[in-house]
């Protein structure tokens, strides 16, 4: 049996939670507007991505007709509309900035990269190939990321949607980087939409194993 959660895994959670506090500190001490409105967006953020994952279940033809998962659907456009609202208001106030904006969508994502150098070097379950192909994508990230921050130093002008282009590239890029990195430790193909369904599942409250007959087995941590 192959188990989701081990040591090296475990290991690198710990040191990516140690980077997330150190840089948050410093995120704390050298940009400290975009410290304050943090508190605020980005929990706006996950309240979007728990619309979203509400409209989906909500959707589902297997739940039609069924009056709590219309609740549900109701609860997920309510709370993408908070998110739209909350957030138009926050970046239309004078004292923000396109830099603001830039700075607080870096952040997040330098994590994210420093996160797949740090799972690509330390957690060797995965293919070699993959946990290479994170390491290369995390250090491209976490260098956009600096650009980025370093923007008003390098660039004359306003270049926000050169930046909101590429840091939104990256992501994806990420995305599908570290789906095929997560699945290739079950010997599963990214190309596969079912397969990439499953990445889902590996990054929320499911763990996922394989049993004695190569069938793959997901159970919800509760």
């Amino acid at each position: 049996m192959i188990e989701l959660i081990n040591k090296q895994k475990i290991k690198a959670d710990n040191y990516i939670t140690g980077f997330l506090l150190l840089f948050y500190l410093l995120y704390n001490l050298i940009y400290r507007l975009e410290w304050i409105m943090s508190v605020i967006v980005y929990p706006l953020i996950a309240l979007f991505f728990y619309g979203i994952l509400k409209i989906m279940n909500g959707a589902k033809k297997r739940n039609k007709g069924n009056i709590g998962n219309l609740n549900k659907f109701l609860l997920g456009i309510t709370s993408i509309f908070l998110f739209i609202a909350f957030l138009s208001y926050l970046v239309s106030q004078p004292t923000v900035n396109t830099q603001n904006i830039i700075n607080l969508g870096s952040f997040p994502l330098m994590i994210v990269g420093i996160a797949a150098v740090v799972k690509g070097i330390l957690v060797n379950v995965y293919l070699r190939k993959y946990r290479i192909l994170n390491i290369i994508i995390g250090i491209t990230t976490i260098m956009l990321c600096f650009i980025a921050f370093a923007s008003p130093l390098l660039f004359l002008g306003d270049v926000f949607i050169f930046h909101m282009a590429s840091l939104s590239l990256i992501v994806l890029v990420n995305v599908f980087s570290r789906a095929a990195m997560y699945l290739s430790e079950f010997g599963l193909s990214i190309l596969r939409l079912s397969n990439f369904k499953l990445f889902f599942y590996i990054i929320s409250d499911y763990l996922l194993f394989v049993d004695q007959d190569g069938n793959i087995i997901l159970n919800k941590i509760e």
